[in-house]
């Protein structure tokens, strides 16, 4: 594939000079106000053809003004974003999306991997790696690729497992960058049936489907059987035309997806040649609202009473649905802590002591291990961990935001690490996020660690961080216990602990239903993959600062310092769902997850 060679000179020049058409600050309209509580899916632009000739600085501006805030960069195209930035470059690049509302998916590439040729094959998926590592150093969450022809002269099933394992070989290496390989339905493999077969060998968790709004998809047994062929192999990418214009049933589309709770991007690709592009972008981007909202008229949205969070005998209740979640408990705690939490079948996945002893089957060991929670056994040289004579407390200091709504509630808190003689050793500010879904419970988790009181050294200990303890049904060991771990490498069992991994799943059974929860690291995340203190005996950990003990390497080496007056985020998403990690398809859902900011 050849390459557009840009200068240094270039490249600046193109970055700081704006284009006429940008001038005008603002949303040319602001998103619809019941969006958000509609549907996770947002709509974005692939830059092939109304931006082609935009410079990076217009691209991002004529996005922000008509809020389509997702963008795919196509290759080759006058903004420039190419494998052959260097590095200051990219990090201009990345800084430019991190100041504005405008999510950079990563770039749309022309690399395909049905070449015959063995010497094209090689420099296809060679030149593919480039731009996941171009992706991952400018902020991109993924790469997208096609398959794209079924050579004549080659059985067709030879091209088929040759796509597919290439695929393979670079959804391993994307996922070691945090980033997804998105396969566009394109081509002469555009009819669903072969992509299908395409994906049943690139069965790479990292690998996804970018459906692409062909003709092919109607053919056959109509839309909606193609569309069921691929849809648990979708990725965080969808490609349509002009949403108005032509015969393709995009509202029937809109229907499929958001019956499947799709939670990606709808990414205009557009092919007319509008004279006032940005107008059209806006109009595209209110065609997307109203289709979606219909779609949900027809689906019919969930609306008993959605997320609701109150405070009730000193704790926070999250209600979904009119369903108990779960507590937060923050008054009069060793550390705030989550319980019960409730999973999707309506039982409790966490132990209940030594909050409640009620249950015999519950080992009454580790007094800290209190149902979901976050701490560290070494900041500063202090136990926040552990609750002995000389432990830490975490103080619940106040909350600066408590909301319920329709399809999220949020938690918003601060708190104070303060050692044993009473030293505020850090601070930190907690969001937790709480989400009304059809498949599963969600909550997300958002930390950030404030060297508040003077540099803060998060010490190299396995005793941490993320955590949850599970009921004794869920464990491995035990007379009760019947469960299983697996991660996202495909280890299992006890081979998973102090293992890195994106995630991390464990399952069992709980009042004769099997459920699961799975712990997803967010790609942002100092340390990602993390390190997995995860026990047979119930404790499920994502633990950051551990690498000594897990690794068995030199005490301090997993050391993380945070410089006075500087701080550290980590994000993390509890999924709790039915069946294995296969049933509740914790793959696909972390993809989802990884895409988001």
């Amino acid at each position: 594939m050849s390459e557009i060679i840009h200068s240094r000179r270039d490249f600046l020049k193109s970055s700081l000079v704006f284009g006429a058409g940008t001038l005008v600050a603002g949303p040319l309209a602001k998103l619809g106000p019941s969006m958000r509580m509609l549907t996770r899916m947002r709509f974005g632009l692939v830059t092939y053809l109304w931006g082609q000739d935009w410079d990076l600085p217009t691209v991002i501006a004529n996005c922000e003004r008509t809020g389509v805030l997702g963008v795919e960069l196509r290759t080759q195209h006058a903004h420039g974003v190419e494998s052959n930035l260097n590095a200051d470059q990219r990090r201009e690049v990345k800084k430019r999306f991190d100041d504005s509302p405008v999510t950079l998916l990563g770039p749309g590439t022309n690399y395909a991997f049905h070449h015959a040729d063995p010497v094209k094959l090689r420099q296809d998926i060679d030149g593919a790696k480039d731009y996941v590592k171009l992706s991952h150093d400018c902020g991109g969450s993924g790469v997208k690729v096609k398959p794209n022809d079924l050579p004549k002269n080659v059985p067709q099933e030879k091209t088929i497992e040759q796509i597919g394992k290439s695929l393979n070989e670079l959804g391993r290496f994307g996922a070691d960058y945090g980033q997804q390989i998105r396969l566009e339905v394109h081509g002469t493999c555009s009819p669903l049936p072969i992509i299908k077969k395409i994906m049943d060998v690139a069965d790479h968790p990292n690998v996804g489907v970018c459906w692409n709004s062909n003709g092919q998809d109607l053919e056959g047994e109509g839309l909606e059987y193609n569309f069921n062929l691929v849809k648990d192999r979708f990725g965080d990418t969808v490609h349509v035309r002009e949403l108005n214009i032509g015969d393709y049933p995009y509202q029937e589309l809109m229907n499929l997806f958001v019956a499947m709770d799709y939670k990606g991007w709808i990414l205009l690709e557009a092919r007319a040649k509008p004279g006032d592009r940005v107008a059209a972008l806006a109009e595209q981007r209110e065609v997307f609202e109203k289709m979606v909202a219909k779609a949900n008229a027809s689906k019919g949205l969930r609306s008993k009473g959605g997320v609701k969070i109150d405070d009730v005998d000193k704790k926070l209740r999250v209600v979904v649905n009119g369903k108990l979640f779960t507590e937060y408990n923050y008054q009069d705690v060793p550390r705030p802590f989550f319980y019960p939490v409730v999973g999707p079948t309506g039982a409790p996945m966490t132990r209940n002591w030594p909050m409640k002893d009620i249950n015999p089957d519950e080992a009454k060991d580790h007094v800290h291990h209190k149902s979901l929670w976050f701490t560290h056994g070494e900041i500063n040289g202090v136990d926040f961990w552990g609750e002995g004579a000389n432990s830490g407390k975490v103080v619940h200091d106040k909350f600066i935001k408590v909301s319920s709504g329709t399809e999220v509630g949020e938690i918003v808190s601060t708190d104070k690490y303060v050692a044993k003689d009473g030293t505020v050793v850090c601070t930190d500010t907690r969001t937790h996020t709480f989400y009304n879904t059809a498949d599963g419970r969600i909550m997300d988790f958002e930390i950030t660690i404030h060297a508040s009181n003077g540099k803060v050294t998060m010490g190299d200990t396995k005793e941490g961080s993320m955590a949850i303890r599970l009921t004794p049904t869920m464990r491995l060991k035990g007379k009760v216990g019947q469960g299983h771990i697996v991660n996202s490498e495909g280890q299992t069992d006890g081979t998973t602990w102090g293992k890195r991994a994106a995630w991390c799943d464990y399952y069992g059974p709980v009042e004769g239903q099997t459920v699961g929860v799975a712990i997803f690291d967010h790609p942002s995340n100092p340390r990602h993959p993390t390190w997995w203190h995860v026990r047979d005996y119930g404790l499920f950990a994502a633990n950051p600062f551990g690498q000594h003990d897990f690794e068995r390497k030199s005490k301090g080496i997993g050391d993380l310092v945070i410089p006075a007056g500087e701080s550290v985020t980590f994000k993390y998403r509890f999924y709790f769902h039915k069946g294995d990690e296969k049933e509740g398809k914790v793959a696909e859902q972390y993809r989802q997850y990884a895409a988001t900011k």
